[in-house]
């Protein structure tokens, strides 16, 4: 992660909220969250999302021409489609509308949270590998026109989830919860590499 932002640009000036939803809202318009009604992360029975009125990153993208995913975390907007992420400019999505999920399960709240483009889907996997596999098959895809993609992986998001031989390597480690936390950083790490490689 420290390479890829190295190499690229780092965002060390852009002061959020240290919570999801308004750091989300202000990522996709360039607006401070209080500006937009926004300072909490929602509910999954909030009825509101992020403005409709807001335009958002990937609608100007598309403006230019630009195909757009959204791999990952949504959590601005659930239960009305119209806040969906493919009716605010992406032209795929996978991943979850809700705040957090189950890293196996895919669970928020009592209900199955994993979405593709629209459609509730049941899949087997870890979410950090699952998004991962994700963005490669994005990456390997045949594109007609240039693309922009958000990547949001669920970890290291609560409920702490890791595969049993992420968290051996952990082992020295005296509280389960910071080996939990660590393996599912080191997961996210790994797939981070495995995009740039790919």
């Amino acid at each position: 992660i420290d390479r890829l932002a190295s190499q690229g640009v780092e965002l060390n000036r852009f002061y959020v909220h240290s919570t999801c939803t308004p750091t989300r809202s202000s990522l996709l318009t360039g607006k401070a969250a209080i500006r937009l009604g926004i300072i909490n992360p929602l509910s999954k029975n909030n009825e509101l999302g992020l403005p409709l009125s807001e335009k958002l990153m990937p609608q100007y993208f598309k403006e230019k021409g630009y195909a757009t995913y959204l791999v990952g975390k949504w959590h601005l907007g659930r239960f009305k489609k119209e806040y969906w992420p493919y009716n605010r400019g992406f032209d795929h999505f996978y991943g979850y509308l809700t705040g957090g999920i189950g890293h196996y399960d895919h669970v928020h709240g009592g209900g199955l949270d994993w979405q593709r483009n629209g459609k509730t889907v049941d899949e087997q996997g870890y979410s950090t590998h699952l998004l991962t596999n994700e963005v490669i098959d994005i990456l390997k895809s045949k594109h007609e026109k240039p693309f922009f993609l958000e990547l949001c992986y669920a970890a290291p998001h609560m409920p702490n989830e890791a595969p049993e031989e992420a968290i051996a390597a952990y082992a020295n480690l005296a509280n389960r919860n910071r080996q939990l936390h660590a393996a599912m950083v080191t997961e996210v790490d790994k797939g981070i590499q495995k995009i740039i490689t790919t």
